[in-house]
């Protein structure tokens, strides 16, 4: 049991709480949003160190052991997009100092930004897959409310976009849990990779995979990206780069984890499947991008190829192909911040 590992968790949590009773003091509001990315930044570095030293980390919340209790894992994978997220989390807040402006500030932008961060970190640190849906929900419900925030026309129309086709994905994700404990009497991911195994992945299994893959696909933005280039488009460059650096990225994360840990069983169905959609993205997001000569819609296209491009890795699942996963999704959530962060 390692209690470092809710440390990530608790410091953006604890600081988008203070924030709220610092609305009108915004040197206050920069000056502990700075230091609790920081904090938190060498919290998700000591993280990555327990885990090179002594292997992967657990932590049973309240001492309750699974399936009953909630459960953080961290191994080198989460450990390092951990560390990745905070400090690209840390740029973009920095960034939005002098980029956000006094209005957003003055609306509890650093709040949302903090409880955007803690939704982040928890998806990559759960355990458990209700969990993960819990988390996934605090992300969106922060992103909806910076997407808006500003309250132009274009960002309402594209908020309403993006919540609806959220909306559709976490309705799913729920109807996806409850099939699953229904059918293996467990939500653990690690009990889960040994009940599907038990029981072999056939029949209501199979389905529940597919429900589970179209669910991180409309995340992730595989193939169904329509809401993504203008929902990354409304907002202020140092929100379009806290999105497009993380938000697809936790979806595919979440493929990852379900189709290499849970549901591998049945590649010729699931994988073909993540396979042919990740092959459609990245022509389609070519597509779009060669399309426009702005900058910033060029981009939200770029980020819908590196989706396509980091499934396709997962769908052929070997040991090289999943190398490269984690070697570009590591360095891609860097790369498209620094690119959303110039282009503004």
């Amino acid at each position: 049991m390692n209690n470092a590992l809710v440390v990530p968790l608790i410091v953006p949590l604890v600081t988008a709480i203070v924030l709220i009773f610092l609305k009108n003091r915004i040197p206050a509001q920069r000056a502990v949003s700075a230091a609790s990315v920081a904090a938190n930044a060498l919290a998700a570095a000591f993280i990555v160190y327990q885990v090179n030293d002594r292997g992967i980390q657990t932590l049973h919340m309240g001492g309750w052991i699974p399936p009953y209790g909630i459960v953080f894992v961290a191994d080198m994978l989460a450990a390092l997009l951990v560390l990745a997220t905070t400090v690209i989390a840390g740029a973009c807040l920095l960034y939005a100092f002098r980029t956000i402006g006094e209005q957003r500030e003055r609306h509890y932008f650093y709040p949302l930004f903090q409880f955007q961060l803690t939704g982040v970190i928890g998806s990559f640190l759960t355990g458990d897959i209700f969990n993960l849906f819990v988390c996934f929900e605090v992300m969106l419900i922060s992103s909806y409310a910076l997407l808006v925030l500003g309250g132009t026309k274009r960002q309402l129309r594209e908020t309403l976009k993006y919540m609806l086709i959220n909306i559709i994905s976490s309705s799913l994700f729920v109807v996806a849990v409850a099939y699953l404990y229904g059918a293996v009497g467990t939500l653990n991911m690690a009990h889960l990779a040994v009940r599907v195994a038990e029981a072999g992945q056939g029949g209501v299994l199979s389905v529940i995979a597919l429900l589970f893959m179209i669910v991180f696909a409309l995340k992730a933005g595989l193939l169904l990206f329509f809401w993504l280039p203008g929902s990354y488009s409304a907002p202020p460059a140092a929100i379009a780069a806290l999105f497009g650096a993380l938000l697809t990225k936790v979806g595919l994360y979440a493929l990852l984890r379900t189709f290499t840990l849970i549901f591998y069983h049945d590649p010729g169905m699931t994988h073909a499947w993540i396979a042919w959609m990740a092959g459609a993205t990245m022509v389609l997001g070519a597509i779009g991008a060669v399309a426009y000569t702005d900058l910033r819609k060029v981009l939200n296209y770029n980020v819908i190829i590196s989706v396509g491009f980091i499934a396709f890795g997962i769908a052929v699942s070997n040991e090289n192909a999943l190398d490269g996963v984690v070697f570009y999704l590591l360095h891609d959530m860097i790369g498209k911040a620094l690119m959303f962060s110039s282009a503004a």
